[in-house]
């Protein structure tokens, strides 16, 4: 009975992963079979929105920064690991928010400040968000492929390298596919920048989910004793 609960469990695992990996690859087949002038429209939107946050950067960033660090510390506190674990958590959490403040006051706000928003479009949306969109889509598709292998029990470097031709080849049909949407045409420069997103997002999912299943190990360990 309690294996066939445990089988049950798996299957259902396997197909919220997989369900998940299909639903972010339509959402990326649909942005990708928006017209040129339509997606373009779409980048400026969102660029507008980027306009209102950095005009209130100062306030809202503080306000999320609290918030988020709270967050993080009371998650590290009540880990049951070792307290280097906790430190180089913790650690790492400051990295990431000194680099997102570098980001914001180094190559945001000089480029928001020097050019008006409008005035910054085509320069933005072709060189920096697009280019950036395309990265962050893929590495999180990159995190939930590789979930949903790991959830499929295909682990280590196999998964890994599996991970990361599905994603390939997933970006090598996306681009195919847009040279029949109006407008648009297929770049290998965005093959490669899809691929190397969706590498690191493989890459920091195994990377945490390693940590995991060392700090699981050690609590195992220490209920042992």
């Amino acid at each position: 009975m309690m294996v066939l609960r445990h089988n049950g469990k798996n299957a259902l695992a396997m197909f919220l992963s997989w369900g998940l990996v299909l639903l972010w690859m339509g959402i990326l087949f649909w942005f990708s079979s928006q017209p040129a002038t339509e997606s373009a429209q779409l980048s400026i939107g969102v660029m507008e929105v980027g306009r209102r946050f950095v005009s209130h950067w100062e306030g809202i960033g503080i306000l999320s920064f609290i918030i988020i660090y709270h967050i993080v510390l009371v998650w590290v506190v009540r880990m049951k690991s070792h307290y280097i674990i906790k430190i180089l958590l913790f650690l790492l959490f400051l990295v990431m928010s000194l680099s997102a403040v570098y980001v914001i006051l180094r190559v945001i706000l000089p480029r928001v400040d020097s050019f008006g928003i409008f005035q910054m479009n085509r320069w933005v949306i072709h060189r920096y968000l697009r280019k950036y969109a395309h990265f962050f889509i893929y590495l999180f598709l990159g995190g939930v492929v590789k979930n949903a292998l790991t959830v499929s029990g295909l682990k280590g470097w196999k998964s890994i390298g599996l991970a990361i031709l599905l994603c390939f080849l997933y970006a090598v049909f996306d681009e195919i596919h847009q040279y029949f949407v109006p407008g648009r045409m297929p770049l290998v420069m965005d093959v490669i920048i899809d691929t190397a997103g969706a590498t690191v997002g493989i890459i920091l999912y195994s990377s945490v989910n390693g940590l995991f299943q060392l700090i699981k190990t050690k609590q195992r360990t220490v209920s042992l004793f």
